[in-house]
């Protein structure tokens, strides 16, 4: 559970679409320590014999060096540029542009492990190919078994405690009005996780069917399904994100107007410390 918080810290501080974001003094502590937790999640999927796992960390460090030198310049900028928006005139038009800045840098990441993760993919065994897709198809099933154990209500309840929690954690004690606004958006969110779970598949799919082809052919077929995500989202699943984004920044947009001084201060202050963060990233 640790690893997924911060992780999900981090990718806050990556997509950078709203003034709610998180930051903490562990997120240094899991950035600085990518690779034995990348390396722990790899394990869950596959074994890696010495010789890969050696390669594994090696293209690990490389790239959370590249992206420490690299991208979180941008993403301290990006949060500055947000800053002010938020500090001036808070519309939905830039907070949308931050969308395409958001997929730029992870469109970055991924084109830059690429290659390397190609290379490692194709060192793998028969054996280590089928134990990969197996293990990533089991958690799917456990996915799934998790999400049907619930109702619709219980889904519904537990996201917008969640989002409570969440705008709490940003603007400290929410007014009635900023409750009603974040219920009322929760209830408007389309649940996209039966299409998420289909896009997955069909990913999944696509990366068994590359370790049955020519070896010349792997290197194209994998380069698909690293960096171009878009080419296995549906269209219907494209619309219910576009929708389920566009509600999200007018919710955003909406409880900027509600703010008191003392809220704005609050969310001043995690802009600042996140601020703060990056430069340690970058610097340490």
């Amino acid at each position: 559970m640790l690893i997924k918080i911060n992780t999900k810290k981090i990718i806050h501080a990556m997509v950078v679409i709203s003034f709610v974001l998180l930051a903490s003094c562990s997120t240094s502590f899991a950035y600085n320590n990518l690779p034995w937790l990348s390396s722990f999640w790899v394990d869950d999927y596959i074994d890696l014999n010495s010789s890969q796992a050696k390669q594994l960390k090696i293209i690990i460090k490389q790239t959370r060096n590249w992206h420490r030198q690299v991208e979180l310049p941008k993403y301290k900028q990006d949060l500055i540029k947000l800053q002010k928006t938020f500090n001036s005139e808070f519309n939905i038009s830039d907070l949308t542009q931050q969308v395409t800045v958001a997929k730029l840098h992870w469109s970055n990441l991924l084109v830059q492990v690429k290659a390397p993760l190609i290379e490692l993919a194709k060192t793998l065994s028969t054996k280590q190919q089928q134990e990969l897709v197996t293990n990533i198809q089991a958690n799917l099933a456990d996915e799934l078994k998790q999400y049907q154990e619930q109702t619709t209500q219980q889904l519904s309840e537990e996201r917008l405690k969640e989002q409570l929690s969440y705008y709490k954690d940003w603007l400290g004690k929410l007014t009635k009005q900023q409750t009603q606004l974040i219920t009322v958006a929760n209830e408007q969110h389309i649940n996209t996780f039966v299409l998420w779970q289909r896009y997955k598949q069909n990913r999944l799919n696509a990366l068994q069917q590359a370790f049955n082809y020519e070896l010349r052919n792997v290197e194209q077929q994998m380069s698909i399904i690293i960096t171009d995500r878009e080419y296995f989202i549906s269209e219907e699943l494209a619309a219910k994100n576009q929708a389920n984004l566009m509600a999200h920044v007018n919710l955003l947009v909406s409880l900027n107007s509600t703010l008191s001084d003392k809220q704005r201060r609050h969310v001043n202050k995690h802009f600042a410390e996140l601020i703060e963060t990056v430069d340690d990233l970058i610097a340490d």
